[in-house]
């Protein structure tokens, strides 16, 4: 009977994960949706539009890094619930905000909230996991990100005139329902107090270095800022890039759909895959595909190959993601895990607000889509060389 409640107990768990999940995609795909009603209303720019989409992202980056440390010392549980709290009251903010500065303000705590949750989030689901199923239940939990961004595309398409505030209360609202159940599915795992002042900083320094650690924490940021930075780019710009050579809006928003649709596809089915495969195998694949969905998306006005472009992209981006979440937890140990992944989406938020940045700046100077991939195609080598060498360390661990 006790077996048969901890497995209700870790179903429940990856659920509820997975729509805090769902709802992080929600939040990332809106922007990019919602881009043309935003400008319109507050009269931006491009690079203006840029901040916008990167202040959530620098939000992010400090709800990680910050959340991750909290989390180690009053619980997973009480940062998660607070975290959906602060994300959920801001998003709706955005929707209402009557300035270009209260704006950007709901933009940047909105994405406090959801950098907090999520390294929290798959502290979670590793405590659940073990090497046979972890990227099976990563998977499963990551896969509502994609899931939310569709339901976002999927509604633009169905509602033609859905106004950029009304997604922004849906998603801002929706998610508050979430803290009940959170409060009573969690449980805090029991804390050693000295183990945890043992941590207190410069302790953070030993969680992430110590023991040559370093040889798996640089890689390891490596590969989350530049995978991030080109999945930031394609869910934030792509809609706006593909109109701006010649695609129609319905056009554009049906391969941002499919891209969505990809980036499922390629979380289940690459989380299936690390499972089976080494790392640096997973690395060849991924960056491999990424390469090509790069090309084909920036190089070419086809419908029929931006469809498959877009699906590829959402395979090897988005699914090459949920990768590193899935193996960041096996590096660190004890209270000092979502510590070390939460520094390691830090990192991957800082790429994932360059990106958005640097290519509103690339549009702005006039160089179009061949500037935004030349700029991508060394951040996807760079990944690919991180995530490979990482590969001797997960297998050292597993032995």
């Amino acid at each position: 009977m006790s077996v048969q409640r901890t497995k209700i107990q870790k179903v429940l768990v990856v659920f509820l994960c997975f729509w805090v999940a769902f709802f992080e995609g929600f939040d990332l795909q809106a922007p990019g949706i919602a881009a043309k009603g935003i400008a319109e209303s507050f009269s931006l720019d491009q690079i203006q539009m840029g901040y916008v989409f990167s202040l959530g992202v620098f939000g992010m980056l400090f709800g990680a890094f910050f959340g991750g440390r909290v989390a180690d010392y009053i619980g997973q549980k009480k940062v998660l619930m607070l975290s959906i709290g602060i994300f959920g009251v801001f998003m709706s903010v955005t929707a209402i905000a009557t300035s270009l500065e209260v704006l950007y303000i709901a933009r940047f705590l909105t994405g406090v909230g959801l950098g907090a949750a999520m390294p929290t989030m798959i502290s979670v689901v590793g405590d659940e996991a073990t090497e046979e199923n972890r990227g099976k239940l990563n998977s499963l939990m990551y896969c509502g990100l994609p899931v939310g961004a569709i339901f976002v595309a999927g509604l633009a398409m169905l509602i033609t005139d859905i106004k950029w505030q009304t997604l922004f209360l849906i998603g801002g609202l929706t998610p508050l329902l979430l803290i009940p159940f959170m409060a009573f599915i969690l449980k805090d795992k029991p804390r050693e107090v000295k183990q945890a002042q043992d941590e207190a900083v410069p302790g953070m320094v030993q969680v992430l270095f110590k023991e040559q650690r370093y040889k798996q924490t640089v890689p390891l940021w490596f590969g989350f800022f530049f995978t991030l930075m080109i999945n930031y780019i394609l869910i934030s710009w792509l809609p706006n890039l593909l109109m701006q050579q010649g695609l129609e809006r319905q056009q554009a928003f049906m391969i941002m759909l499919l891209f969505q649709v990809g980036a499922v596809i390629g979380t289940l089915g690459l989380g299936y895959l690390l499972d089976k495969l080494k790392l640096w195998q997973m690395a060849t694949i991924i960056y491999s595909g990424l390469f090509v969905a790069l090309v084909l998306l920036f190089t070419t006005t086809s419908i029929p190959l931006l469809i498959l472009a877009g699906v590829m992209g959402g395979i090897f981006s988005t699914g090459g993601q949920s990768i590193l979440y899935g193996i960041s937890p096996i590096f660190y140990a004890g209270s000092g895990k979502v510590t070390g992944v939460g520094s390691a989406i830090s990192l991957g938020r800082l790429g994932a607000m360059t990106g958005p940045l640097l290519t509103g700046k690339i549009l702005a100077l006039g160089l179009g889509t061949t500037g935004i991939l030349m700029a991508s195609l060394p951040a996807v080598v760079i990944s690919a060389v991180a995530v490979t060498a990482l590969s001797k360390y997960k297998t050292s661990l597993k032995d």
